[in-house]
């Protein structure tokens, strides 16, 4: 079987291949001027369980998260509350790094901090400037769009122009983007040889992408709604100056929704990671996640975070009584009715996920081989040897999930 993964770009399904040993995985992460919440869990856990079936696939791989903590809205926050910026930002990011390990997301290898890249920004500015990519203004460096700007969100000119960043009128073309802007702030700024300022939010990817995986990797990935302008702009910069892909796959995981409307700071309509683990546990919530595919958007309630409580309570104890069972009772003999649920089980679960790792349709065959399992326990009629390879499969492809 071959793993295929949507990629936005060509908005179809492609045969993944990686050449050299090791997968690498750009991420995405959050500005952190608060706690985290449902929606960046999602993205967060969808990209654990590619990395661990990856890996499962005789992978092995190298995860690479920026984090914003640069950005108008801590600058903002922090002297709304009388502290330093860089103070501020740090009691977030370390949260983010709780949050991580609560989650049980064991496969990022580095959390990469925006602020401690900027002399990497400010030399790829350099190179943007070089290359006729960039230009000057009164206001600080902006980005050329003229050419190749839009493919990734697959939006025309004309659509393009009306969705305008940084109002200027200083610039050369209405989507032409900010990678410099200048400041008289002390706070969070930096020399530059265009002045003193901040980077722009779009230069920080492609300064770390880069950094940490030179000109071209494998997956860049994060949430749907990084496609436009976020993901557009790296991959406008790092080809600008390459003339090579940026990577083979873009992946974005769907929304998380309440109402309707996209889980969000801004809109206050959140429900932090910490406060849904208190509540529901780990285990609960990353089933809750898996039993919708990482593309689809999701409308969040509660009662389907409860039902998904329910149903992890229901698999543990299956898989609790099982180990009961192989434990207490000895014999050698088999059972083919179970050995072949098991098998079938295994083979659908991997046709699931190298269906661009439809956790959806692979979460429900472990499910199944759980209360199959165990209604043939309370019958008596599974011997424990066959039991105990049915434990074995379940303990194995749930922690590509992550749920057990």
């Amino acid at each position: 079987m071959t793993l295929r993964i949507f990629d936005t770009l060509t908005l179809k399904k492609k045969a993944f291949r990686a050449e050299g040993r090791v997968v690498r995985i750009f991420l995405c992460g959050p500005t952190v001027y608060d706690y985290c919440h449902l929606g960046h869990a999602r993205t967060f856990v969808a990209f654990d369980t590619i990395a661990r079936y990856l890996r499962f696939r005789g992978h092995r791989t190298k995860v690479v998260m920026n984090v914003s903590d640069i950005s108008k809205e801590i600058i903002e926050n922090a002297e709304r509350n009388g502290q330093d910026p860089d103070e501020y930002s740090t009691k977030y990011f370390q949260s983010l790094l709780e949050d991580l390990k609560a989650l049980e997301v064991n496969t990022i290898d580095e959390v990469v901090r925006a602020s401690h890249n900027v002399p990497e920004m400010i030399g790829w500015i350099e190179k943007l400037l070089e290359r006729g990519a960039a230009y000057i203004t009164d206001e600080g460096v902006f980005l050329d769009t003229s050419k190749g700007y839009g493919s990734l969100s697959h939006q025309s000119k004309g659509e393009l122009a009306l969705r305008r960043l940084d109002l200027s009128p200083t610039k050369k073309n209405p989507e032409d983007f900010l990678l410099w802007t200048y400041t008289r702030s002390e706070r969070s700024a930096w020399d530059s040889p265009w002045g003193k300022g901040r980077p722009g939010q779009h230069i920080e990817d492609a300064a770390a992408c880069t950094k940490y995986f030179g000109t071209s990797y494998h997956i860049n990935g994060g949430g749907d709604e990084l496609v436009f302008p976020h993901h557009e702009a790296t991959k406008a910069q790092v080809e600008a100056v390459t003339g090579r892909p940026v990577c083979r796959y873009w992946l974005h995981t769907g929304l998380l929704q309440v109402r309707r409307r996209k889980m969000s700071k801004s809109l206050r309509n959140f429900i932090t990671i910490r406060e849904a683990l208190s509540r529901y546990g780990v285990h609960a919530l990353r089933l809750y996640f898996s039993l919708t595919h990482y593309r689809k958007p999701l409308d969040f309630r509660h009662s389907d975070l409860e039902k998904a409580f329910r149903l992890s309570r229901s698999f543990h104890n299956s898989v609790e009584k099982m180990k009961d069972v192989v434990a207490s009772f000895g014999g050698k003999e088999r059972d083919i009715n179970l050995d072949r649920v098991v098998t079938r089980c295994e083979g659908r679960f991997i046709e699931a996920m190298d269906n661009d790792f439809d956790t959806e349709s692979a979460v429900k065959e472990l499910l199944d081989l759980a209360r199959y399992s165990a209604r043939g326990q309370r019958l008596k009629r599974h011997s424990p040897t066959s039991l105990l390879g049915a434990l074995r499969s379940l303990t194995k492809l749930s922690g590509i999930l992550g749920i057990l």
